[in-house]
């Protein structure tokens, strides 16, 4: 099984067995929902089911209707819920501007109650959105505040989160002694409170501060740690920054071939979560490996898609990171002047974080002095400077907010433009699409329309004359009479030849087109067909059909009919096997088919270019089904196909 295959089944299980275990409880508190009365209560449930929602738009909708709720019920602890969560919605969705605004309206409730732990929460939410925005002292400011509230508060739990938050921060400025620090720290209390997915986030940024400080032994160390801890947890989002962190560390020593298999397993499951933010990191480090390896058109088309949507996340610390990685790979091409021009917006960009820095530098130290000021009773004089100096910060201040805000206006229309030639884009794909999808159709239509007519003229045609001739040999056997011994030998052959060629003909005309599909439908026609061949005793069959009491459409009992006689052949043919079990169950929305046999079993990599297999695949594409393999040498073969059914339900 290839490692593509291996990386979408551990996705697919991780996430299904979350859902699986989520949905119970969610079933219940929307159970519970339906029958609550407009009080405190149904606040509770809403904010129980928007807290479990993975997917930013449910959780957008439980959290408005917990808002609306709260304000009618004049319930302030309700609406900073629902601030919060809406901030966290947005977030998800990479819009740091609502999640910044929304995060301001929770603060702002939680402080009118003078709740601390609420007000400490939200502090750290805030310095999440600044860190993402490459915000990195204001960042820092909020997670301080939120630290020292917490700790008053004997919340170890979030202490501990403070603490990682303010690591990255001190990493982010190569303070890295610092950084191991508080990380430390933080592991130390998660390790005594067993949380398992917390001490992964711990590894996870000692292994980044060792991959920068290119201590690359302790960063794959640590990276392992933490991917061993979120596949335990089932953290799929976790597993897939650990993949990208092991890329980076075999990167750094050399080794692009691993470092290209995790980091196209993390772009994977980057992908399936819509991780916008994961994908355009991904995007990055891939072309930083193309370019490793002198791939370097593969490395610009990867660093011009990373571009783009780093820039629609708003994260400007990815930018600068896809900026370097532009200057590198237009130097090893020897496009100088690409490399000047993202050099300059390196520049620029820095120049930019770097005066965010500096500005918030200058308030603390302004209200340092002004705390100092008070204590020591500084005289008017002092007052006066002090007051002046705050005047000239203010106006620096003022400048540089409306030189943020005319950057911001330009990348807003910079994304309007990228959002309508994205726009565009998808429309022609999806005219592609439906072509693709009537070309097969009209190949599929064909295919059995002339199956349907060769097994008529094979019936009709020639089977018919085959019985004309029978019967006129018939007549001419008594009319020989007393003909030799060698005669009466010799016809009688003869008309049993013609026999045999009928019977074939039959069955070839009825393997073409049985009369039980026709008559009957999918489950009759494959009952009679497994008969036929149960009948020889080499291979026991085993059928199990459940919920087709009712028709399916005639082509879709066709292909299904067609794929069940392809794979059963397929087996009889190559697998050797000695017992197959087919299932077949309709549901609701869709039908599932499982065809099971103990055969020798194959390498699905080295078959997929196999006729056999095509031919399946491409008739359950074309009902828009999926078909999963599942084989190796000498373990048998599974194959299992999912086919949506139409219903009759209206929008």
């Amino acid at each position: 099984m290839t490692s593509t295959i291996k990386t979408a089944l551990l996705l697919l299980c991780l996430v299904c067995c979350m859902k699986g275990k989520a949905q119970s409880t969610t079933d219940s508190l929307q159970a519970a929902l339906k029958t609550a009365a407009a009080d405190t209560q149904k606040v509770n449930l809403l904010y129980d089911l928007a807290v479990r929602q993975d997917e930013p738009v449910t959780k957008e909708k439980y959290a408005n209707e917990l808002l609306s709720l709260s304000e009618s019920l004049s319930y302030p602890k309700g609406i900073a819920w629902a601030y919060n969560l809406l901030g966290a919605a947005s977030r998800s969705k990479g819009n740091y501007a609502d999640a910044l605004a929304n995060y301001k309206k929770a603060l702002s409730v939680a402080a009118a109650r003078r709740d601390s732990l609420s007000i400490a929460k939200v502090n750290n939410n805030i310095g999440e959105i600044h860190r993402l925005l490459g915000e990195y002292p204001l960042a820092l400011s909020y997670y301080l505040e939120s630290l020292a509230m917490l700790e008053k508060l004997n919340k170890p739990r979030l202490v501990a989160t403070s603490m990682n938050n303010i690591a990255i921060i001190y990493r982010y400025q190569k303070n890295y002694e610092k950084a191991l620090d508080y990380n430390r720290k933080s592991l130390a209390i998660r390790e005594k409170l067993q949380n398992k997915q917390e001490m992964a986030d711990s590894y996870d940024n000692m292994g980044i501060i060792y991959y920068e400080q290119k201590n690359y032994s302790e960063a794959l160390k640590n990276a392992t740690k933490a991917l061993e801890l979120k596949i335990e947890v089932k953290d799929t989002i976790g597993i897939a920054l650990s993949y990208n962190n092991i890329s980076n560390v075999y990167s750094g020593v050399g080794d692009l071939a691993t470092a290209l298999e995790y980091q196209l397993k993390a772009l994977e499951m980057r992908e399936y979560l819509q991780d916008k933010r994961g994908i355009a990191m991904s995007y990055n480090n891939l072309g930083n490996i193309y370019n490793l390896f002198g791939i370097y058109k593969t490395a610009m088309d990867y660093q011009m898609k990373a571009l783009p949507l780093a820039r629609k996340t708003g994260s400007r610390g990815l930018v600068k990171d896809i900026y370097e990685s532009l200057v590198e790979l237009n130097k090893s091409r020897k496009d100088f002047e690409q490399a000047f021009y993202y050099q300059g917006l390196l520049g620029s960009l820095k120049d930019s974080i770097l005066n965010t820095e500096t500005n918030k530098q200058i308030a603390e130290m302004q209200a340092k002095y002004e705390t100092e000021k008070k204590d020591l009773a500084l005289g008017k004089q002092s007052i006066e400077l002090e007051r002046n100096r705050l005047e000239l910060f203010q106006q620096k201040t003022l400048r540089n907010i409306l030189f943020i805000s005319l950057l911001i206006l330009a990348i807003f229309i910079f994304l309007l433009y990228n959002r309508h030639k994205l726009k565009q884009k998808n429309i022609l794909q999806a005219e592609r699409s439906e072509q693709q999808i009537l070309r097969t159709k009209a190949i599929v239509e064909a295919e059995e329309n002339e199956r349907t007519r060769i097994a008529r003229e094979l019936h009709d045609g020639i089977g018919q004359q085959l019985s004309a001739v029978k019967l006129n040999l018939s007549s001419l056997q008594s009319t020989l009479g007393s003909g030799t011994a060698e005669q009466s030998v010799l016809m009688k052959n003869a008309i049993e030849i013609i026999d045999d060629s009928v019977k074939e003909v039959r069955s070839v005309s009825h393997s073409m087109m049985p009369n039980a599909l026709l008559k009957s439908g999918l489950a009759t026609a494959v009952r009679e067909f497994l008969n036929k061949i149960s009948t020889t005793g080499k291979l026991k069959i085993e059928l199990e059909i459940s919920g087709l009491n009712e028709r399916l459409e005639s082509m879709m009992e066709n292909i299904l009919f067609r794929v069940v006689q392809e794979t059963v052949n397929n087996i009889i043919k190559h697998s050797g096997a000695s017992v197959v079990n087919i299932q077949i169950v309709r549901y609701e929305k869709e039908l599932s088919m499982i065809i099971e046999d103990n055969g020798r079993g194959f390498d699905p990599a080295l078959a997929s270019s196999g006729i056999g297999l095509k031919n399946i695949r491409s008739r359950i594409e074309f009902l828009n089904g999926t078909v999963n393999v599942d084989s190796s040498p000498g373990k048998g073969t599974t194959i299992s196909i999912e086919v949506p059914l139409k219903t009759n339900d209206t929008a």
